[in-house]
């Protein structure tokens, strides 16, 4: 979602951005995840999740510890994460709590973990060595091979009817699945407040990232997720976005598992506004800085974070977490602790050889 600080830098330093792209995100390699158990459960478990990049120190702290609890608890292989936080700034690191927001989580994980979590980032936008945002994969598979690559660049209403233009990217990893061969994972982080124009154009961008990789190499098992800022509700136009995403293949794991073990329909996941245990944005007590300093309210509820799936692997379960509602919302899942501004999708997938 856009924040008035991210599309600001962005629009001010927007060549410096372009010269220095990645330098604040270059760090040294972690130790090569296995995830052994996979050989022997051909269970595979995947969580996507947007940060809250201008969260205050204390909220950051006690999110790390309830994402890492999560993962443990749950068995979690990859993490999608979008808007991780980079800065080489002391005042800033004082600030955010961070310095670089998806190492910290890594190290979090990494102290609870029998298997070591490997982690890859790839820099979005923002100011290099000052301030930026990234797209991230942590991993307890080993990740052989990773590259990322930008999106059309569209303007983005960040302020006050102000267009910025900010930029976005896919990022790719091939994991080693043991007994299983490759997955090949996907994470986006799609434009915000931009037209449905802008939305269709980027999807394309992916989906052609994702036929040209797969055509020069197929992977066994293909995974795409992250924040796509796609509300199904809005109307005709954002269903038709959604269904250039269907029509390469990949399914809608959240929904699909919807329907088929409890028969409700895609058009009845958090629609029109009504928040519900579907919705993965606004539905969460947690507001940035600069919320916080503006005074805005919560966002209304709307389901635009979505994990697919492509190929014959099967579904075992899939819901949304860290959604405990707010006091505009009233409580949903009381139980769940609130980690972002957005809620996280969560599935198990049972792969096939």
């Amino acid at each position: 979602m856009p924040r008035m600080s991210c599309g600001s830098l962005v629009s001010i330093f927007i060549s410096l951005i372009i010269l220095m792209h990645g330098c604040a995100s270059q760090r040294p390699q972690q130790p090569v995840a296995n995830c052994p158990d996979i050989a022997s459960t051909g269970q595979l478990n995947v969580l996507t999740l947007n940060l809250l990049y201008d969260a205050p120190a204390s909220t950051r702290a006690k999110a790390w510890t309830n994402i890492a609890q999560f993962a443990i608890t749950h068995n979690v292989h990859v993490l999608l994460l979008q808007e991780a936080v980079l800065s080489d700034v002391d005042h800033i690191q004082d600030i955010l709590g961070t310095s670089d927001s998806a190492r910290d989580l890594q190290r979090v994980l990494n102290e609870r973990s029998v298997d070591p979590y490997e982690l890859r980032v790839a820099w979005e936008t923002g100011i290099p060595l000052v301030l930026t945002t990234a797209n991230a994969i942590l991993s307890r598979c080993d990740i052989t091979r990773h590259f990322e690559t930008f999106l059309p660049i569209e303007s983005e209403e960040a302020f006050e009817g102000i267009d910025l233009k900010i930029t976005r990217n896919v990022q790719v990893a091939q994991l080693s699945l043991p007994g299983y061969g490759t997955l090949r994972v996907y994470n986006t982080h799609l434009c915000a407040a931009c037209s449905v124009d802008s939305l269709q154009r980027q999807v394309e961008a992916v989906l052609n990232v994702v036929e040209r990789v797969e055509g020069r190499s197929a992977a066994n098992h293909v995974a795409l997720g992250g924040d796509f800022n796609l509300d199904l509700s809005k109307g005709a136009a954002e269903r038709i976005v959604f269904e250039t995403i269907a029509r390469a293949g990949f399914r809608d794991v959240y929904a699909a598992y919807r329907k088929d073990t409890f028969g409700d329909a895609r058009e009845a996941l958090c629609w029109n506004g009504t928040a519900d245990i579907h919705c993965t944005v606004g539905v969460s007590p947690v507001l940035g800085l600069i919320d916080q300093k503006s005074g805005a309210g919560f966002s209304g509820p709307r389901r635009i974070d979505y994990l697919f799936l492509r190929g014959t692997d099967t579904i075992r379960t899939s819901r949304v977490i860290f959604n405990p509602g707010n006091a505009a919302t009233g409580s949903i899942n009381a139980d769940d602790p609130a980690v972002s501004d957005h809620s996280g999708v969560f599935a198990e997938i049972m792969l096939r050889r």
